[in-house]
């Protein structure tokens, strides 16, 4: 062999070694992003969950907010009635 055909083998070898290190490169990114997009679904499923979550707890907010409204009611009421009856009474 020659040199030029030496000088020519080193450069496709270096060429090769630069390819060899792109593409592992390449796999490496491949990865980071597999890993990116799992983490990003499941942020994305307890977010959901966190929804279901704030919806339930709005649905029990109105439930027991009405519940609460009857029995502050029920409660004037009774304190009326007492009060009608003892007065009604004393006289």
């Amino acid at each position: 062999m020659n040199v030029g055909e030496e000088h020519r083998l080193d450069r496709i070898e270096q060429k090769l070694d630069k390819l060899t290190e792109a593409v592992s490169q390449i796999a490496r990114v491949e990865e980071q992003m597999l890993s990116v997009f799992k983490r990003m679904d499941r942020h994305e499923k307890r977010l959901d969950d966190q929804e279901d979550d704030i919806r339930d707890l709005t649905e029990n907010l109105i439930i027991n907010s009405k519940s609460v409204r009857i029995s502050e009611r029920l409660f004037w009421v009774i304190i009326s009635i007492s009060v009608s009856s003892f007065v009604y009474f004393i006289r």
